[in-house]
């Protein structure tokens, strides 16, 4: 089964870890957070809601979306009792009509790398439907994607334009495996 649909994820979220669970908050997520998202802030696949919950705790709104409807409810059952919760919600990343924006900000830690070419041409689309003109995504991808497609800053250039325009590519060695953060600012209308 491939592991881009929400059966495998599912059965993965139900184990008490995963091969790609976060305890820290990257320092990339820290600083976008920082800047500060009247309209909010969206978490694409989310998973279990680390980043979300941090993101809310920082005192912004954010909504997080998974597609694995177990990662999403213990994603609400890990925020259950704190005061400001994030909201989340049970969604394809390629398709978010349930969602309208703008949101200031957005990220993605190990998603867009799971898309085929089709999946990250609708997920643009409604990144750029979704970000207000001017509003940063953040996405950290492996070098060598679970899709097969090669991801470097040319690709990722190329997959996001003419609607965003990248501003920053950096090596990682985060889960120790060679990948990149890439900084992409929306184009105005």
């Amino acid at each position: 089964m491939p592991s881009t649909t929400s059966a495998y994820f599912d059965r993965a979220y139900r184990r008490p870890l995963t091969l790609w669970g976060d305890i820290r908050i990257p320092p990339e997520i820290a600083a976008l957070v920082r800047r500060g998202a009247p309209n909010g802030v969206l978490d694409l696949g989310c998973g279990v809601g680390r980043f979300s919950r941090y993101v809310a705790q920082q005192g912004l709104r954010v909504t997080g979306v998974d597609f694995s409807p177990v990662a999403i409810a213990k994603a609400r059952a890990r925020v259950a009792a704190d005061e400001v919760r994030p909201d989340f919600l049970v969604g394809d990343v390629t398709n978010l009509d349930a969602l309208s924006g703008p949101f200031d900000l957005s990220f993605d830690v190990g998603c867009f790398h799971c898309l085929d070419a089709t999946q990250q041409g609708l997920y643009v689309s409604e990144i750029s439907r979704l970000l207000a003109p001017g509003g940063t995504h953040l996405i950290w991808a492996l070098d060598a994607a679970p899709a097969g497609i090669p991801l470097d800053a040319a690709a990722v250039e190329s997959a996001f334009a003419p609607r965003f325009a990248l501003r920053d590519a950096r090596a990682s060695r985060r889960r120790v495996l060679r990948s990149h953060w890439y900084w992409l600012v929306r184009s105005a209308e």
